[in-house]
């Protein structure tokens, strides 16, 4: 990976939860790290939702950044995104690329969902 291509600045945030004064239950984001990245647009797809007329539309990414022990999600991937300004990538897959602890790729979906 050449650094060079690390142009741009994301957020890895990770869902957690809160308690409301009432004691019930408000998901929340916490920043895991701020890292420079390589975002890369791959494809993207539009659906009508026939029930309430409306057609979502979704675009695929791969995130690439250095290794970092941090950046690595649980099990629980869908429990993390990435902000990119005021974009939001919901993380669907990531791996560190050949074992070799120097490089994180990130496949992350763009649209409908945006961290829910």
């Amino acid at each position: 990976m050449r650094i060079s291509k690390l142009q741009q600045r994301i957020t890895v945030q990770r869902r957690s939860t809160t308690l409301d004064a009432y004691g019930q239950e408000i998901n929340s984001w916490t920043n895991i790290g701020t890292v420079w990245a390589e975002v890369k647009p791959l494809s993207g797809t539009e659906k009508m939702r026939t029930n309430a007329m409306v057609v979502e539309s979704q675009i695929s990414h791969r995130v690439t950044v250095r290794y970092s022990t941090l950046l690595l999600p649980s099990v629980d991937a869908d429990a993390w995104r990435i902000l990119l300004g005021t974009r939001i990538f919901n993380i669907t897959a990531s791996w560190n690329v050949d074992e070799a602890d120097k490089t994180i790729i990130f496949d992350c979906t763009e649209g409908s969902l945006d961290g829910q």
